[in-house]
């Protein structure tokens, strides 16, 4: 069962973007720092994770080198097309 989580509250680190992870059953409420693209200077744009939540506890230091890399990456096209 997925639930809805409320990210306007004051608790959640107002500075940075909400994104939703999901790998198979994985769900992983993350936060990052987000930079946008600017074309004219040939930047794609990136983002950074800083929390990665499961279950209400933050497990970003758990997480492999490889999925950081993967949730950053889907994190920053996800954005850029907002």
């Amino acid at each position: 069962m997925k639930t809805h989580i409320d990210t306007s509250a004051p608790h959640w680190p107002q500075h940075l973007w909400p994104y939703t992870y999901t790998h198979g059953d994985t769900e992983l409420l993350c936060f990052v720092d987000w930079e946008p693209a600017d074309r004219s200077v040939g930047y794609a744009g990136a983002a950074w994770l800083i929390h990665a939540y499961a279950g209400g506890v933050d497990v970003v230091d758990m997480l492999k080198d490889h999925i950081i890399r993967d949730i950053e990456g889907e994190a920053a096209c996800s954005l850029s097309s907002d």
